[in-house]
């Protein structure tokens, strides 16, 4: 082999290595998370009058082990707007199996039964994630505080617990990203700030799903407003610092002229150089 063949050979690593960063680096991985859907809830329950109780056999094999008869029972349920549904299924909550707990949350959410939000805030440590994953649509499709508040406060919000478990990241996550698609923005800016916390956790796979989870705010209802608000207004220059650069990297569709403002008015000169550091990553105006 001729020199310049050895040379070729010891480079090719080193060009590959940096050809699939230069790629990692211009496309932003996609999402293993995404928001929970949020269910049109019942406009009203009423009870049936009817001597085929078919909501007694839908519940009866909500239960049974037949799959596809849980599948249409649940259907059923969810579509009956039977006020009848609502107490068999508020005792499903506490079956020990997590599929019937999961399929009485689900159709509970569907029917927009209030008296049940009580008995569904029990489940916010239920020992299975899948539950937890299925509160977050239910009570996001509530439209009341009490419902909504838990899926930021009692799911997504860790609370200044060390999050090492993979699974319980993904629910927190998909409850950061579910209450940004909500028209009531009140629940949006707190939940994004959480990431921060999850960004600078000292386990790899924590971090790495809380920056997918960063990516996917870019396509969520309030995500990019909340973020310019909090660059703007946020009490912490660490935050507003942390925001700029996220920005940037997100690519915002106002980022340009939100961080041209924040170089030119933030209050602390670290923000202001963030600000600036984070115009320089963005693409240049077409």
């Amino acid at each position: 082999m001729n020199r310049r063949a050895e040379k070729n050979l010891f480079l090719f690593p080193f060009l590959l290595v940096c050809a699939l960063f230069a790629t990692s680096q211009a496309q932003p991985p996609s999402s293993p998370i995404k928001p929970r859907p949020i269910y049109e809830q019942c406009p009203a329950l009423t009870a049936a009058k009817t001597t085929d109780d078919a909501v007694t056999r839908a519940i009866a094999s909500l239960k049974g082990k037949d799959a596809k008869a849980r599948e249409q029972a649940a259907q059923q349920l969810s579509q009956s707007c039977d006020s009848r549904a609502v107490d068999p299924l508020i005792e499903l909550l506490n079956d020990e199996d997590p599929l019937i707990r999961i399929a009485a949350v689900e159709i509970l959410g569907k029917l927009g039964a209030s008296e049940a939000v009580s008995f569904l805030t029990d489940l916010i440590n239920d020992k299975d994630w899948r539950v937890r994953m299925a509160l977050i649509s239910t009570m996001a499709s509530f439209k009341i505080f009490r419902a909504r508040n838990v899926v930021l406060n009692g799911i997504a919000n860790p609370d200044g617990a060390e999050i090492t478990d993979e699974n319980d990241m993904r629910v927190r996550c998909a409850a950061i990203l579910t209450v940004n698609q909500l028209k009531d923005v009140q629940y949006s800016r707190k939940a994004i700030l959480f990431l921060h916390s999850f960004l600078e956790s000292k386990h790899e796979n924590i971090r790495w799903l809380a920056e997918q989870t960063m990516y996917e705010l870019k396509n969520t209802r309030n995500g990019p407003t909340e973020m310019y608000a909090i660059l703007k207004q946020h009490y912490y220059f660490e935050i507003r610092r942390w925001m700029a650069y996220w920005i940037a990297k997100l690519n915002l569709e106002k980022a340009r002229e939100v961080l041209q403002h924040a170089a030119a008015n933030d209050s602390d000169q670290r923000v202001q150089q963030a600000a600036s550091e984070a115009l320089k990553q963005l693409p240049a105006p077409k």
